[in-house]
């Protein structure tokens, strides 16, 4: 490659009374590229942020990773065993045990099945941010007076249940366990009585339409378990190693106890994530794809338009391979401008969004008020090598016509 070379790629790009057609083609090619570049580089900051957000949510509303055991037999030993776990791994910074279970729960009006936390509210508060979306009452699970005067426990509901129950902070609930026939018949229905101490509000359905929290003791009282725990909660310094901290505690908890990370528990929807990012960049990296197709035409008819000039080039001395570079220059020059404009264009637009929050999202629809952005470094490179490399690919069947031209026939081409 020397500098005739690049003159004569550039040359050919510019517009000449007799190629204006020509020129507009290879305007109209990068600007293609541009526009294709700025989608995919937008279009993946805002997946990139979108996934951290939902992420950050995650890791706020659920505990960084759990002991449980199989078959929801009872943890009774679990006082020793997060003090095992603690002296093994110091990276764990705060620990809570809790029980789950699915029960009935019933106001005056509707009656629905949930799934209920027991938990202690103060080192429940250590693991877990649930505390933090408290948006009517208060963050508590003690005892309180209902209309009648009667100590009842507290109970905590997300919005979208207490909106289904149609209660607010201060109405009494009824939970029940669901049991078979003949247990009810033996021991009677297990019922508690409790009242709305505190209404959360995460904005995702799965907590806010489906959860609710009580007192550890209360719920061991109505399951009949005695001190004994269904699973104890921690969380780690650095939540993105709560993987390896799960498999560490898998080297040396025995059946029947095991752990699970944030990420495995919500397996399904990071791989929907992952699925999601790939699905969109596949789909605007088309877009680049056809503006290659139509720097190939492009180059084919400036081929067409210098076929002549190809001719005389070859006369004076160029070689077939000087030939071919000329025109996959061009390409190049359309690919990498192409590039450069739209992915700085998408990384300013980006950028001005982090830091100003422009783009607004309607406070009753997402839990977030504005679009969220996050922009990958590498990312932005691939962007910028898949462009550029779609690019001068498609240079290749235009230069290689234009190379493999006589040079006679060439000359006398009109």
């Amino acid at each position: 490659m020397n500098k005739l070379e690049l003159l004569i790629a550039w040359r050919y790009l510019g517009a000449q009374r007799k190629s204006l057609f020509v020129s507009l083609i290879g305007i109209f090619s990068m600007l293609g590229v541009s526009i294709g570049v700025f989608a995919l580089v937008v279009a993946l900051a805002a997946v990139n942020g979108f996934e951290e957000e939902v992420t950050a949510q995650m890791i706020g509303k659920d505990a960084h990773l759990e002991i449980m055991s199989y078959n929801g037999e009872p943890i009774a030993s679990y006082d020793s065993l997060t003090r095992e776990a603690k002296n093994r791994d110091s990276n764990i910074v705060a620990s809570s045990p809790f029980i789950i279970y699915k029960v009935g729960i019933s106001s005056k009006k509707v009656n629905d099945g949930i799934v209920i936390y027991g938990i202690d509210a103060e080192s429940a508060k250590g693991v877990t941010d649930i505390y933090k979306y408290i948006k009517w009452g208060e963050y508590s699970v003690d005892s309180l007076e209902d209309l009648t005067g009667k100590m009842r426990p507290g109970i905590i509901l997300g919005s979208g249940l207490a909106n289904r129950l149609r209660v607010v902070v201060g109405d009494k609930l009824v939970l029940q366990l669901f049991q078979s026939p003949d247990e009810a018949l033996g021991s009677g229905p297990k019922m508690m009585m409790c009242v709305v101490s505190g209404i959360f509000e995460t904005g995702t359905y799965e907590y806010d339409g489906n959860l609710a929290y009580i007192g550890l003791k209360e719920m061991q009282k109505l399951l009949g378990m005695g001190d004994a725990v269904m699973g104890i909660q921690f969380r780690i310094k650095d939540h993105w190693k709560a993987g390896e901290t799960a498999y560490d505690m898998s080297q040396w908890l025995t059946y029947p106890y095991y752990s699970m990370d944030w990420k495995a528990k919500n397996i399904t929807l990071l791989k929907w994530m992952n699925y999601e990012k790939f699905i969109v960049a596949a789909v605007i990296c088309l877009i680049i794809l056809v503006a290659a197709f139509n720097i190939i035409s492009s180059l084919i008819m400036v081929v067409i338009d210098k076929t002549k000039e190809i001719g005389i080039l070859r006369s004076m001395g160029f070689s077939k391979a000087g030939i071919m570079r000329v025109f996959m220059l061009m390409g190049s020059f359309i690919g990498v401008g192409g590039t450069i404009v739209g992915g700085t264009i998408g990384l300013v637009l980006c950028k001005l969004q982090e830091a100003y929050h422009f783009i607004t999202l309607p406070g009753d629809v997402y839990v977030i008020p504005y679009f969220p952005i996050s922009v990958h470094l590498i990312d932005v490179v691939l962007i910028f090598v898949i462009g550029i490399a779609l690019c001068v690919l498609a240079t290749l069947l235009p230069a290689w016509k234009a190379s493999r031209l006589d040079p006679v026939g060439a000359i006398r081409h009109e």
